[in-house]
Order: structure tokens, then sequence, then C-alpha cells
């Protein structure tokens, strides 16, 4: 089910979202998806008793752009590591 809403954006957000994406609510609910598996997964840490602030998102951004950029072995490499993870029964043993 969809329910149709309207929102304003400033005009370089709107020109953007419609210069790089085909579906404008396609994409604003991918965004809004993001920050809704973000704001459980903080709540979820919370309970577990990890307090995770805006503060440390952003010390922890500006720590991995300060990283120098891995090759594209490395970075094949670590996503065939990281699909041991999956769930979907296709992980790697």
């Amino acid at each position: 089910m969809t329910r149709r809403i309207t929102i304003s954006l400033p005009d370089d957000v709107a020109a953007y979202v419609e210069r790089t994406q085909g579906n404008t609510s396609g994409f604003i609910a991918g965004v809004l998806r993001r920050k809704m598996r973000a704001d459980s997964l903080r709540a979820r840490w919370a309970q577990l008793g990890y307090l995770v602030t805006d503060e440390d998102v952003e010390r922890t951004r500006a720590r991995l752009a300060a990283q120098p950029a891995i090759s594209d072995e490395q970075h094949a490499q670590n996503i065939e590591w990281l699909r041991q993870f999956d769930n979907d029964g296709t992980a790697a043993a």
C-alpha cells in the first residue's frame, strides 16, 4: 500500500533528485528507509548499553574519509568476506 503526500524541497536538492533519479518518490522512500534502519539499529544498541550519538557517527565518518582508498581487488575480497554473513541462504561457508 502507498500513500500520497506532498513535500517541499530546496531547489538544489530537488534539482539533484530530478537529475540523478528517475523516480523521486522511490528515491525519497529509500532515503527514509535507510534512516529508519539506522534509528532501529541505534535503538537496539541502546538496549544493549551502547549509546551512539550523531557526534560519534560524524567522528567515525571523518576517520574513514581520512583512510587511503583501497584497490578494486581488496574491495572485491572484502565483499566476498562479507557474503558469509548474508541471511539469504547463499552465504559462503
